[in-house]
């Protein structure tokens, strides 16, 4: 029988047809036809069960390429009523595909859930559910609860495991129902069935999403962890397994569950750890991609939950094992687990410099980006300046992707914003940005910077530079971008005047052209218009009232409004003011302007100023002067004097005996001693009768051997391999990248004084060593 014979010819032709059509308006002509003879055919009187499933069937498909087959809705909510099985739930199949929660057609289906809820046949009863998983909606919930929960014992697994489902909807659709039902989700965890359990997993792990209520599930944690030790020794039946993995997706469910409760709670990670290295370990031994899966997600919940640094260690190796592969899913999985683990120890990121180096430099634009995401990551002050650049030179050759552009820009701004080495470096930073992506910048960094600058007030150079620099960027382009204009019209309108005569009046004319330029933001031309006031301090030139009178008649309110105040001040003045008149005046900070009105108040009868010391009173200052002395006296009282170093006779050696011990004997330098081999290993006695001792040549006191190392012999010694240069460059660019990410090496340590031997008696071995040497 071949596929489809059960369908009429004309769903046959009808799918054919879509099937061979050429241009959207042919399908949409053949749809159009179809629709209208759908309509006349659904409506004839006394359609037959099997004939009224193929118009059904055609109204999927006819919805499924986008246009309205509504007019067959109300026939699926009929069909549902039937008694045939088959017609049933083509009718259910029809509804959930096609109705949503809010339709007011649902309430039609009420009466037919309620009786095939209470159906001895499991088929219809897990029809009904998988429905109201679907269409349920919070004025539903109550006439089918009752018929739900009572399901929760029925003898079939398969109707256990939908009902627990259909729990799950409720709570996500009306949270205050989670007591009433945590009981029963918890039964369900401990489910004879798999599949049953399962679906408990899911419950629980929507209601996890909420930090608030995971305290009440913390004693739940040695169940998940007692039913994932079951399934990684294969407790499941076989037909949960994966290409020879026990049940992934249970597994990659319950660590999940783990890791947000385990999450900022030492107690409760410490049931997780031996169980996590356990299917880490085990996962990591297959080699099929859904051990990789499981692998990936024991480093995600490993960074959740308390940091254990053995834990840490292994997904570390785990992580370079993915980094090392050939296969590009494998090493975007290793970025993605390094960007985790670097958020709880930037150490482990050191450890894979050139891998993270060719990443940066590979073909693949998915994998460079992950890597990108890694750097930002790992950002310290220390590297800020190379992965900056980095990061800007993949922003300059991303062309068309808007949102991996307003990703990079959120990212530069915010380390150059945390680890800027220098005022001059943000500055130049920041307009890299705004000449390469201006459009993607948030309001608040133009707000930082300009607040920056305005902090160089008393740095004339910096002044200048930033001036002369902002001024050459306008003149060098036709047209920029707001933020770029914004922070340019702000500098030049403020700065200026530290400009000669020549440079200001190629400022006017600069900014009176960027007024024809196009912006999106229409507050840009306000920025150029306010600058424009400052610089000709309230008297301006023939071109600016031209261009203040065109622009006060300008569709942008915002400008408008600027233009009339402008105009007038301006009628307002006769002759240029500054403003900054009044930055260089001394204030008196002494108050002496105000000593004949205080006198004159103090004549009217006010109360003159008391002194704080004065206000808490006389016993406050007995009480301070007490403990001012008690402190002093206290201090006088230490002794400071340092202690004298200990004395050590140079040349002897420093020798500690024990009472009840013999005597030592001075030992000889120029003594010579045969030293043999070790006799007594963990293997056991190794020597054997008459054999001799060896000798071995004497090392000098250097510690090092003065005997040529076997693989360096004469005659057998390898020249190391040389370099290449682009190898050389390439290693250098890693040390620069990783320059403050690792451990840095300690610094030296002064010299200690030797310490005095313990006249106590020192603890005698461990019986336990003595019992491992006679185990022979």
């Amino acid at each position: 029988m071949s596929s489809g014979s059960h369908l009429s010819k004309e769903l046959f032709d009808l799918v054919k047809s879509i099937g061979e059509s050429r241009s959207k308006q042919e399908e949409d002509k053949i749809i159009t036809q179809e629709v209208n003879l759908l309509k006349a055919k659904i409506t004839e009187p006394s359609i037959p069960p099997k004939k009224m499933k193929e118009h059904l069937l055609r109204a999927i498909y006819i919805e499924m390429l986008g246009h309205d087959a509504s007019f067959a809705y109300i026939h699926a909510i009929n069909l549902a009523q039937s008694s045939s099985l088959i017609a049933k739930r083509i009718g259910y199949l029809t509804c959930s595909l096609c109705l949503s929660q809010e339709s007011h057609l649902i309430i039609l289906l009420v009466a037919t859930l309620q009786r095939d809820l209470q159906s001895q046949n499991y088929l219809e009863v897990s029809a009904a559910l998988t429905v109201i998983c679907k269409l349920v909606n919070v004025g539903m919930m109550h006439a089918i609860s009752d018929h739900v929960v009572r399901l929760l014992s029925h003898p079939n697994e398969i109707v256990r495991k939908k009902a627990v489902m259909v729990l799950t909807k409720f709570i996500k659709l009306n949270p205050s129902l989670i007591p009433d039902y945590n009981e029963h989700f918890r039964r369900a965890l401990c489910d004879k069935d798999p599949s049953v359990m399962g679906s408990s997993l899911n419950a629980f792990w929507s209601l996890l999403q909420d930090e608030k209520i995971r305290p009440h599930y913390k004693d739940l944690i040695s169940s998940f962890v007692v039913i994932l030790k079951q399934i990684i020794d294969h407790r499941l039946p076989r037909d949960y397994d994966y290409h020879r993995m026990p049940a992934p997706w249970f597994q990659i469910q319950l660590l999940e569950i783990l890791g947000m409760l385990g999450q900022d709670d030492q107690k409760a990670s410490e049931q997780m750890y031996e169980i996590l290295s356990e299917v880490m370990r085990r996962a990591d031994d297959t080699g099929v991609n859904a051990g990789y899966a499981i692998v990936y997600q024991c480093l995600k919940t490993i960074t959740q939950v308390y940091p254990n640094p053995a834990l840490i260690n292994s997904a570390a190796l785990c992580i370079s094992r993915f980094l090392t592969s050939e296969n590009h899913n494998l090493k975007y999985t290793g970025i993605t687990g390094l960007i985790s683990i670097v958020k709880i120890d930037p150490t482990q990121a050191s450890q894979h410099q050139m891998v993270v180096v060719d990443c940066l430099e590979d073909t693949d634009d998915t994998l460079k980006r992950k890597t990108l995401n890694l750097l930002f990551r790992m950002t310290n002050p220390n590297n800020v300046r190379v992965i900056i650049e980095k990061l800007m030179g993949f922003l300059r050759s991303t062309s068309f992707d808007s949102h991996l552009k307003e990703e990079l820009v959120n990212q530069i701004t915010d380390i150059a914003e945390r680890f800027a080495p220098d005022s001059r470096w943000y500055l130049e930073t920041m307009n890299g940005v705004f000449e390469l992506s201006g459009e993607h910048v948030k309001p608040g960094i133009v707000n930082n910077l300009v607040r920056l600058i305005d902090e160089w007030r008393d740095d004339p150079e910096s002044i200048r530079y930033t001036t002369e620099e902002y001024l050459a960027i306008l003149e060098r382009s036709t047209s920029v971008n707001d933020a770029m204009m914004q922070v340019a019209a702000w500098v030049l309108g403020e700065f200026a005047e530290s400009l000669d005569s020549d440079q200001q009046s190629r400022v006017m004319t600069i900014l009176c052209k960027a007024l024809h330029w196009r912006f999106e933001d229409n507050l840009t031309k306000g920025w150029i218009l306010t600058a424009l006031q400052k610089l000709g301090r309230g008297v301006p030139s023939d071109d600016v009232r031209e261009l203040v009178s065109k622009f006060s008649s300008s569709r942008n309110e915002d400008l408008q409004q600027r233009c009339y105040e402008f105009a007038g001040v301006c009628t307002k003045l006769t002759y240029p003011i500054s403003f900054k008149e009044n930055l260089g005046k001394e204030f008196d900070l002494t108050l002496n302007f105000l000593d004949d009105f205080v006198r004159q108040k103090l004549m009217e009868g006010a109360r003159p100023y008391d002194p704080e010391k004065s206000r808490r009173g006389l016993s406050y200052l007995i009480n301070k002067g007490r403990e001012e002395y008690k402190v002093s006296e206290a201090f006088q009282a230490m002794k400071m004097d340092p202690y004298e170093a200990p004395k050590v006779e140079s040349g002897r050696p420093y020798l500690v005996s024990t009472p009840g011990a013999p005597p030592l004997q001075e030992v000889s330098a120029d003594r010579e001693f045969k030293v043999t081999n070790r006799l007594w290993t963990n293997e056991g006695y190794t020597g054997k009768k008459g054999q001799a001792p060896v000798e071995q040549p004497r090392p000098n006191q250097g510690g090092i051997s003065l005997q040529p190392s076997p693989s360096y012999a004469p005659g057998r010694a390898q020249p190391p391999k040389q370099k290449t240069q682009k190898e050389i460059e390439k290693e250098r660019f890693a040390q620069s990248l990783f320059s403050g990410v690792g451990n840095e090496p300690a610094p030296p340590q002064p010299p200690q004084p030797v310490q005095r031997p313990d006249p106590r008696p020192q603890p005698q071995p461990q019986q336990k060593r003595i019992n491992d040497l006679l185990e022979l």
